[in-house]
This record gives structure tokens, C-alpha cells and sequence, in this order.
């Protein structure tokens, strides 16, 4: 007679009401691998491999040559203390001789844009006149005072190549002049 009541109750109960049980596991319908065995699984991710790998299948069929190491040049130990990777002729033929001069002019073009950046954004005249002869004082520094010096030169050699040698660096710093002075425009401008 209890199990009839049993049974009884057990219908009048709903499973869905029930709480959790420990032992139950959460199904989620929208899960890939939803109702699959190990051996489906395994089969399904090795078809998808097969077919990623249709892209590449006239490349795989290239024979490999088999090798001791895979490393080309096989006597070289790596581990050796001379052995470094700016050691090899393809790093030297790539480098170029460092240009002293080049990497000082960059450095003071960028300082004068640096400035006129400065002067593009203060709001005050006095800031702006104040950054404007910041900048006339290091042209003058840098190039201004150097190019009279050129030109005193030139002006005293009688000899006609260190004229000629003389007015080319009279053209070089006058465009260094001119180069800075765009710069000067593009970063900061006057129409305020």
C-alpha cells in the first residue's frame, strides 16, 4: 500500500518542479557536440582537418627531403660564442654606414617642429612671441651663424675649387634654412 501512494504522489509531481539533483547534468541543445560520442567527435574533427587541408594538398604532395637536422648550415653550433644573428652577411649587406650628419640635421628639424608646435598651441601673445624667438635664436645658432661664416670664406679664398666646394655649402644650409622655415609655416601658422 505505500507504493501505491508512492506511485500516487510521483504522478501528482511534476519532474520539471523538481530541484536539482547533484548528479544531473546540464544539456545545452545548442552545444556542437550535442548527442555525440567520443568516436563522432573524432571523426568529425579529423574530416574538418581533411578538408582545411584541400587548400594545400598539391603542396603536400611535394616530397619532403629528409634531413639529419632541419637546420640548413649543419656544422654550425648554435651555442658557440661567436655565433650570433648580426654576425651573418645578410644583416651586414643590409646595413648602411650611419650618416652623423643626416642624424644631427633630423634631430634639429625635429626640434624646430617641436617649437612651432609649441607656438601653434599657446593662447597667450607673450607665450608665442616668446617661442618665436626661441626659434630665431636656434636657426640663428645652428644655421644662420654658420652660413656667414661660409660665406666670409668664400668671399676671402681666391682658389676656384674650395669656391666651388665653399658654394655648395652655402647652397646646403641655405636649404636647411628654407627646410626649416616650411617647417616652421606648416606647424605653425600666422593666421591667428
Amino acid at each position: 500500500m505505500d507504493t501505491d501512494i508512492g506511485t500516487a504522489i510521483d504522478k501528482w509531481i511534476v519532474e520539471e518542479e523538481l530541484p536539482v539533483r547533484e548528479g544531473l547534468k546540464v544539456i545545452r541543445l545548442n552545444d556542437p557536440d550535442y548527442g555525440l560520442t567520443e568516436d563522432e567527435l573524432d571523426e568529425r574533427n579529423e574530416f574538418i582537418q581533411w578538408y582545411l587541408l584541400q587548400d594545400y594538398s598539391l603542396l603536400l604532395m611535394v616530397p619532403k627531403q629528409e634531413r639529419e637536422t632541419d637546420f640548413f648550415i649543419v656544422d654550425l653550433d648554435v651555442a658557440a660564442p661567436g655565433y650570433s644573428a648580426f654576425n651573418t652577411h645578410d644583416f651586414q649587406d643590409g646595413l648602411k654606414p650611419f650618416n652623423k650628419y643626416r642624424y644631427a640635421m633630423k634631430k634639429i628639424m625635429e626640434r624646430i617642429r617641436d617649437l612651432a608646435i609649441l607656438h601653434s598651441c599657446l593662447s597667450s601673445s607673450e607665450g608665442r612671441l616668446n617661442t618665436h624667438r626661441r626659434y630665431e635664436a636656434f636657426l640663428e645658432a645652428k644655421f644662420r651663424s654658420r652660413l656667414a661664416r661660409v660665406i666670409e670664406r668664400c668671399q676671402m679664398t681666391d682658389d676656384p675649387d674650395r669656391k666651388l666646394e665653399l658654394k655648395q655649402k652655402i647652397a646646403e644650409v641655405t636649404r636647411r634654412i628654407m627646410e626649416s622655415k616650411r617647417i616652421w609655416e606648416r606647424y605653425a601658422p600666422w593666421d591667428r
